[in-house]
């Protein structure tokens, strides 16, 4: 029995392996452009769609409600269509990586309505990711409208 266990070991070894972890000197940067990349595309615009930037089991919550994979571009990209004009800003990320799931969270600062009526809008946003083949995906995506920042005072 032992030396079937010792003579399975390698097999097994090897497959725990099978799935590499990114490399950490460019994961952040990595993560930071895929989310990045996400945005271009929600808007149906870059190179890369959604669905390249996402897992089959990727889901969002936004304006209330829960969305499957790309059915929350669609929303943004019917909405433009319509006139509505939607500018994002994202700030600086927190990003933190461990192996091959990184989370992070960031404010987006911008503008959201319809013409003439723009209005300031900020967000408060977070995603997860995974490292999947070969490239950082989003796996869950969360983004809820920030409270307006109050006026500075006038002393």
């Amino acid at each position: 029995v032992a030396a079937t266990l010792l003579a399975l070991a390698p097999i097994q070894m090897a497959q725990a392996q099978a799935t590499e972890c990114p490399d950490p000197a460019t994961a952040t940067v990595d993560v930071e452009q895929t989310i990045r990349d996400f945005f271009v595309a929600l808007r149906g615009e870059g190179d890369v769609s959604v669905y390249d930037l996402t897992t089959n089991s990727m889901y969002s919550y936004d304006v209330g409600e829960r969305f499957e994979r790309g059915a929350l571009a669609d929303v943004i990209i019917k909405a433009l269509q319509d006139g509505v004009e939607i500018n994002w800003n994202l700030g600086p990320m927190d990003i933190k990586v461990r192996g091959d799931v990184a989370w992070s969270a960031w404010e987006n600062v911008g503008s959201a309505g319809m013409p003439p009526d723009i209005r300031p809008a900020g967000w408060l946003e977070s995603a997860v990711l995974v490292h999947e083949d070969g490239r950082w995906k989003i796996d869950f995506f969360h983004s809820q409208r920030a409270r307006p920042k109050a006026p500075a005072s006038q002393d």
